[in-house]
């Protein structure tokens, strides 16, 4: 609030509004002391007193014992103005996700949120908010992407085997098409933990891979399930897909809870964040290596599974309604004690010493004055006695 850097900062800083209504109240101080001494008009005077009779009706600091005070008064009150509508508008920078930038700020992306992170295990019995979290995800449907790349594949050569238990049953894609050389085609997983068997009866190259999980979203009361779209590609520059593709996917379970600003029940997120383990050494021929394999089938191997721990994401307020409230109040209470400090300063010590100086400065030229006046008398009285010796002497010659 009280950095001041680029134009636009200088303008929402409250310091420099401060100065600037304290430059007008140290200009409305000055054209007072100056109409002290040249003011003779008892109308104007009566204005002056009227002036300073207002100021004293402002003053916070004195109780309205100085004027001078009413004049401080309004650059504490333009200061305390602008923490309030700071503090109106930080409070509403929450959650950040619902947040824009913050242009009442010089730092435009101050928010009133901070995080937590932490991992935990599955094997941690879990809380009942959390629990209905986990049914959410763990009833995502998932679907399967996958994209061979630069190959002229056809989707009469593709089979698809899913194990189920311990018997592999073949399934049916939901999508395939080759388009611009690439073969695409999506299936419907039957379950998130499931192996999944992709095989290609054709001799024909693949040039790369590219494997995807989506999932819709879905919302229950304080609980989102994300929507998920996840793409890993799998390519090698002068190689060319082996015959065996062995590919796991381990899916993480992100949950992202955010507190309520004003006490209310929270909200929870969660979204599955699917990572990679494959080795990607295993994954290409070389052009010699192809000529040379005796396989002509293509299978690809795709294995999901659950990691065995979870990230929890804790969103909560930096400050809440009754803590800015409160601070405010603080923030008001220092800057009239503070000032309030000032001003008492002012009336122990520096006005006490002003009329000090003064009463020293008045009997110094007193002091003066009447030497001045003893000296001019003592020397008016020689002159006289002077010209009276004269006169005695000039009648006794006579």
């Amino acid at each position: 609030m009280f950095r001041i850097g680029s134009n636009r900062c200088v303008v929402i800083s409250p310091l420099f509004w401060t100065l600037i209504v304290g430059s007008l109240a140290a200009g409305i101080l000055i054209i007072m002391g100056i109409s002290k001494f040249i003011i003779k008009d008892p109308r104007k005077k009566r204005t002056r007193e009227l002036i300073k009779k207002i100021f004293r009706h402002t003053d916070l600091f004195g109780e309205g014992e100085l004027w001078v005070g009413g004049l401080a008064s309004l650059a504490t009150i333009t200061l305390v103005c602008f923490a309030y509508v700071f503090s109106n508008h930080f409070i509403r920078q929450y959650p950040i996700e619902a947040s824009s930038d913050s242009y009442f700020a010089c730092d435009t992306t101050i928010r009133n949120a901070k995080f937590q992170t932490g991992l935990q295990s599955l094997a941690i019995p879990l809380t009942n908010t959390d629990q209905q979290m986990f049914d959410l995800l763990d009833n995502q449907a998932l679907v399967l992407n996958v994209d061979f790349v630069n190959t002229f594949i056809r989707c009469d050569a593709i089979s698809i085997e899913a194990l189920i238990g311990l018997v592999r049953s073949i399934i049916r894609w939901l999508n395939c098409d080759n388009i611009n050389s690439t073969l695409s085609l999506s299936v419907q997983l039957p379950y998130q933990h499931v192996s999944i068997q992709v095989i290609i009866a054709d001799v024909k190259t693949i040039g790369a891979l590219r494997i995807g999980l989506y999932g819709d979203k879905h919302e229950n009361e304080n609980y989102v399930l994300k929507e998920l779209k996840f793409y890993r590609s799998f390519f090698k520059n002068g190689s060319i897909l082996a015959r065996n593709l062995p590919v796991t996917l381990s899916l993480t379970n992100v949950i992202n809870e955010t507190l309520s600003i004003d006490g209310g029940q929270s909200i929870f997120g969660g979204i599955f964040i699917p990572t990679s383990t494959t080795d990607y050494n295993s994954l290409f021929f070389t052009e010699d290596q192809f000529v040379r394999s005796t396989l002509t089938l293509t299978t690809l191997n795709i294995v999901t599974s659950e990691t065995p721990y979870y990230v929890k994401n804790l969103q909560e307020p930096i400050a809440k309604s009754s803590e800015i409230v409160f601070q405010n109040l603080l923030f008001t209470t220092v800057c009239l004690e503070l000032f309030g400090l000032i001003f008492l300063l002012f009336k122990l010590l520096l006005k006490p010493m002003y009329y000090y100086i003064q009463s020293k400065s008045f009997t110094y030229l007193e002091t003066n004055i009447n030497n001045k006046q003893h000296n001019t008398c003592s020397t008016y009285q020689d002159k006289i006695s002077g010209s009276n010796d004269a006169d005695i002497n000039e009648t006794a010659y006579f």
